[in-house]
């Protein structure tokens, strides 16, 4: 089944990582894909201060001993709105559980993090219902490992390197995955699902919770 397009433009989003001493890690990553998302899309771009400005805002009043989630809105016509919350340390390893294929999406909005995400919606309920899962990863119609539904995903090969997945799999240009790709520690690779089913082992991304080791408890 594939995702109908919009109604509306929905609001791009990041959600950012708060640590101890009011340090973001990956902001300047965040900064760069809501800037290039907005541009692509055509939404009025606040410019780089103004989304800083309304970041600060947002954190100031935030105890700097502890760590917070951050979760920023950019509406189509420029406006910003942030909102935060307490960010518990991760338990690990997280699991995860392995389903597909995943809801064919509207091309456009399976590359953006927008508040349009249908593809999901399934996986919101299930995860709700199973709390003690972080996540679902899917395959593609074609039986291609895409992404997570909170998370980018990846799978260690027998010879100790990290895959994941292309973009062009379905995959959201996570803001931690691109971190981990100009580090040198993963590498990009189209993923049977198959393969990863049967992998040496796997981890997960996103830019709250960093990279995590995974394991896999519910699969076909």
């Amino acid at each position: 089944m594939n995702a109908p397009e919009p109604q509306e433009k929905p609001s791009l989003i990041e959600t950012i990582r708060l640590e101890p001493g009011h340090n973001f890690p990956l902001l300047e990553g965040h900064l760069r894909r809501l800037r290039t998302s907005s541009a692509e899309l055509g939404y009025r771009w606040p410019g780089i201060d103004g989304v800083k400005e309304s970041i600060r805002q947002a954190v100031t009043q935030l105890d700097a001993g502890q760590s917070w989630r951050l979760r920023l809105l950019l509406a189509p016509d420029g406006s910003v709105s942030v909102e935060t919350g307490p960010l518990p340390a991760p338990v690990t390893p997280m699991k995860v559980a392995v389903q597909g294929p995943r809801m064919a999406g509207a091309q456009t909005w399976l590359r953006y993090k927008t508040t349009y995400r249908p593809w999901y919606a399934e996986a919101g309920s299930w995860l709700a219902a199973h709390p003690d899962v972080f996540d679902i990863l899917y395959w593609n119609e074609d039986g291609w490992m895409t992404e997570g539904s909170r998370s980018n995903l990846y799978m260690q090969t027998p010879d100790g390197r990290w895959l994941t997945p292309p973009l062009e799999a379905g995959v959201l240009p996570g803001v931690q995955r691109e971190a981990l790709l100009s580090g040198g520690h993963v590498e990009v690779a189209p993923i049977r699902k198959e393969d990863f089913l049967q992998a040496k082992a796997w981890r997960i991304s996103n830019g709250l919770r960093g990279w995590q080791d995974a394991i896999v408890v519910s699969q076909p």
